[in-house]
């Protein structure tokens, strides 16, 4: 089975991510530290600057999800498959995720009614089983996934057809129209839902006493349950497809460039596009701080915490109004990051021959993003974990934790999490939502009908061949890395810089720098590259172990 080491690595490290600022949202005592803001030492605020805009990555997952899409779309293609088939096989697929997403957050999703009862086992009368009524139309990433695979196999049928999917050029011109577009009507497609419904996403609704993005089993009429499954989808908080159909559009785009033949791969793509990231994100960044200057510090410090929610930077939000195209520079700031990150890894495996390799140094990421759906709905084993660490050493349940006892919650349900995957692989995953979902598929779905297998079968995943054994892809392979010309430790040079603005990226360059000199010899760019990163490393740490030593008073700063 053919794949990219780097996609499965970045889908794992997504999840893994989440769980991370999941548990830190829920467990971590943040309005105690924000009491005392002047006196804690800096790593806090630096925390609660970053945190939120790890959290606001969703648009990450998004991209990584549309990669591997439109790989899993070109190879259908490739195969002699008609576009026909093609079509129905995203829209029936795309339906059948966006169900179980609905069924997932009533159910089983952190804010579910099974994750509800994990939160209330010291009192179950607690327990708010009624998120069950309307919770499925909470409007998350998932949904936005399944949406995207509807439209994207619409889409790129239509652009398909006379074998279109063969003129990958055209082609990718087409999606960069259509992502230009996205984001043009994205302001026009809110004002008409903000029509059907004033005050959308953010108003109660009188009869139901939920948000008005919820309409409610047994109190709302019948149609809210149709007309609010696309407003939903068109303006919702977190992740509406207006303006995110472009990201997933921009994933599109490299999985057209992967998904072609290595040879006609241009080398140059991962840099181009990640040149492209960093203007997009550099626009964003500024434009947030013209706003910030704009509503002032009281305003800022309300709204950041809020990045994730796309719909909270709007000039209408009654909460915290943004005056000046929030919306448009929180969303390129986000997916700016998002594809810079996305392409750096990329750039660093397969296009430098460590598919195979860095595969098998990533198994523990791999594995949570092997059965990602899984995983987001049982992930509210953090709940029980913070329930037996808080009763048991802080003596009251769902007590919130400090630093120290927000990591401990976060190791052991790590360390849960895996011990479950472990065991579940050797079952090839039956049972899984995955499996579920595949098995459903091969029933209904024609193109992935599979003659002489019982029916539990179908959905098995194929640990073996798609997880420890795969024919892992490389762009550039190893023995074709332009040594002659110093491939590496340019690269590494070039790279080295951005490790001041991430830190990770600093161990990266040295790494490569480090190893070039093997490959490449002593050059004046790879012993540039070892000086810049083992800067970036170093200020790194200084930074570091300053903002764990002192606080705002200490600095005389009040705020």
């Amino acid at each position: 089975m053919r794949r990219f080491a780097s996609i499965d690595f970045l889908r794992g490290i997504a999840i893994v991510l989440m769980i991370f600022l999941h548990t830190i949202l829920h467990v971590l005592d943040i309005d105690g530290l924000l009491a005392q803001i002047d006196n804690i030492v800096l790593i806090n605020i630096v925390a609660f600057i970053v945190l939120p805009f790890l959290g606001g990555l969703a648009g990450f997952f998004l991209m990584v999800s549309a990669i591997g899409n439109m790989i899993s779309m070109y190879r259908h293609l490739q195969a002699g498959r008609s576009v026909k088939d093609l079509v129905i096989r995203q829209i029936m697929g795309g339906v059948l995720l966006l169900i179980f997403a609905m069924i997932s957050e009533s159910f089983l999703s952190i804010h579910g009614a099974v994750a509800n009862l994990m939160k209330t086992l010291d009192d179950v009368s607690a327990w708010n089983w009624q998120v069950i009524l309307y919770r499925g139309y909470h409007f998350e990433t998932i949904h936005t996934i399944a949406w995207c695979i509807i439209l994207n196999g619409i889409v790129q049928g239509i652009l398909s057809r006379n074998e279109g999917w063969k003129n990958p050029n055209h082609l990718i011109k087409k999606y960069i129209i259509l992502i230009v577009a996205i984001v043009v009507l994205t302001p026009l497609m809110w004002w008409l839902v903000d029509l059907a419904i004033p005050g959308y996403p953010w108003a109660i609704d009188p009869v139901t006493g939920v948000d008005v993005q919820y309409p409610y089993l047994g109190r709302s009429p019948w149609w809210d349950f149709i007309t609010h499954f696309f407003f939903n989808a068109i303006a919702g908080r977190e992740e509406p497809i207006f303006p995110y159909l472009a990201v997933s559009f921009m994933g599109s785009i490299i999985g057209i460039t992967l998904a072609q033949k290595r040879e006609e791969v241009q080398h140059h793509f991962p840099n181009r596009v990640m040149q492209i990231g960093f203007i997009v994100f550099i626009i964003g960044i500024f434009g947030l701080i013209i706003n910030f200057a704009i509503i002032g510090i009281d305003a800022t410090l309300a709204l950041w915490p809020n990045l994730p929610f796309h719909r909270n930077w709007v000039p209408d939000n009654p909460d915290n109004p943004v005056p000046f195209l929030g919306w448009l520079f929180q969303f390129m700031s986000l997916n700016g990051a998002a594809t810079c990150l996305i392409m750096v890894v990329v750039r660093v495996v397969e296009f430098r021959g460590r598919g195979k390799e860095f595969a098998d140094k990533t198994r523990f990421f791999r594995r949570f993003g092997f059965v990602a759906f899984t995983v987001y709905n049982i992930q509210w084993v953090y709940f029980i974990v913070w329930f037996i660490i808080s009763s048991t050493i802080y003596k009251q349940p769902y007590l919130h934790l400090d630093w120290v006892g927000t990591f401990l919650t976060m190791a052991i349900t790590f360390l849960i999490l895996h011990g479950i995957l472990l065991a579940w692989e050797r079952v090839k995953y039956i049972g899984s939502l995955e499996w579920t979902i595949g098995t459903i598929s091969a029933q209904i779905i024609p193109a992935r009908k599979v003659a002489n297998q019982k029916w539990w079968q179908s959905g098995e995943l194929n640990v073996e061949e798609a997880f420890y054994n795969a024919e892992w892809l490389n762009v550039i392979e190893k023995n074709e890395i332009r040594h002659d010309l110093q491939a590496d430790s340019k690269f590494a040079y070039k790279m080295s810089f951005f490790g001041f603005l991430f830190f990770p990226i600093s161990f990266i360059t040295y790494i490569i720098a480090r190893g070039s000199k093997r490959t490449e010899q002593d050059n004046t760019y790879n012993k540039r590259a070892l000086i810049i990163s083992l800067t970036g490393i170093g200020f790194f740490l200084v930074w570091l172990i300053l903002s764990c030593l002192f606080s705002l008073a200490d600095l005389g700063i009040s705020l």
